[in-house]
């Protein structure tokens, strides 16, 4: 009895100290960019590095215990059994909107929807942001957070973007082979056979050079596309991630402890949609690379 009432004590005293001065803070501070921990010459380590390492040894951990000493037949509750559901349901899931293609997509797919779940999730745990050091900037002592959520640093989603488009390009020239694949880019079909007239028949085809004028426009359109992936996967997620955790810091300065809770939930739910929007529309861009020019993509690019 007597423990449960020190600790009702201890919960009343924290969060009296966060409503009442002087311990309540005055000001909530929001910066986009993540404040350095350590360099190494050129190489900055930030708190959102520091987080992505930490996710990448939870997941590689994860993956050496669920994949260690395997059976045919796990029990219910063991790591192999929960692992293997989950990427059961995740590629039953994706092969319905990406056809059976998706398939030989899927290890890419799937670590990217893990990979940015665990950012996602680790960001809500108690210490991101609050748990760092005191630097010297000049003559002002500022705090540092050790660790930031990843998927708030436009560097992190520029580079999961990067990876996804160019993944994308690879498994289409897997496919297709590369010369079939680069001419979704380099379309010079109808130049090569309207020159091959003109010199060999005499026969000039103002059919054909139009043709190949639009074709190659079209072309410089498709490489426009691709980069352009690479500008609304960064900002959908980070802005996604960002903007959920900017609302979770207002609420918990206006009454802490209290209206956080059901946001935390919201944010929860919202990190594990987001990790499987850019699982689901990485899989429908590479499978759409993967098939023929002219062809119905069998990927659902309605998700885009």
């Amino acid at each position: 009895m007597l423990k449960k009432m020190l600790i009702v004590l201890f919960a009343l005293a924290v969060v009296a100290a966060n409503l009442y001065p002087p311990l309540r803070l005055d000001h909530v501070s929001v910066e986009i960019e993540a404040p350095p921990i350590v360099s190494f010459g050129p190489l900055v380590v930030t708190s959102s590095i520091l987080t992505t390492w930490l996710a990448m040894i939870l997941l590689a951990a994860v993956a050496y215990f669920g994949a260690h000493r395997l059976v045919a037949s796990p029990k219910a509750s063991s790591l192999q059994n929960i692992l293997q559901t989950g990427f059961e349901a995740l590629l039953d899931f994706v092969e319905r909107f990406a056809g059976p293609l998706a398939r030989a997509y899927f290890p890419v797919a799937a670590s990217f929807f893990f990979f940015v779940l665990t950012l996602n999730w680790l960001s809500l745990l108690p210490g991101f942001g609050s748990i760092g050091l005191w630097q010297q900037h000049g003559e002002e002592r500022v705090f540092v957070p050790l660790l930031r959520g990843a998927n708030a640093d436009l560097n992190t989603t520029v580079a999961l973007a990067i990876v996804s488009v160019v993944s994308a390009q690879i498994f289409g020239m897997r496919v297709q082979g590369s010369l079939v694949y680069l001419e979704r880019f380099v379309r010079v079909g109808s130049f090569i056979e309207f020159f091959r007239r003109l010199f060999r028949e005499g026969k000039f085809h103002p059919g054909l050079l139009l043709g190949g004028l639009l074709d190659f426009f079209i072309g410089l359109l498709e490489i426009f596309e691709e980069l352009t992936k690479i500008i609304s996967f960064s900002f959908r997620l980070f802005g996604n991630v960002f903007g959920g955790e900017v609302l979770l810091l207002v609420m918990a300065f206006i009454l802490p402890y209290v209206i956080s809770i059901p946001f935390i939930g919201l944010e929860i739910m919202s990190g594990f949609v987001q990790a499987l929007i850019f699982a689901v529309l990485s899989t429908a861009f590479a499978v759409r690379a993967a098939t023929s020019h002219g062809e119905p993509a069998a990927a659902d690019e309605s998700a885009a």
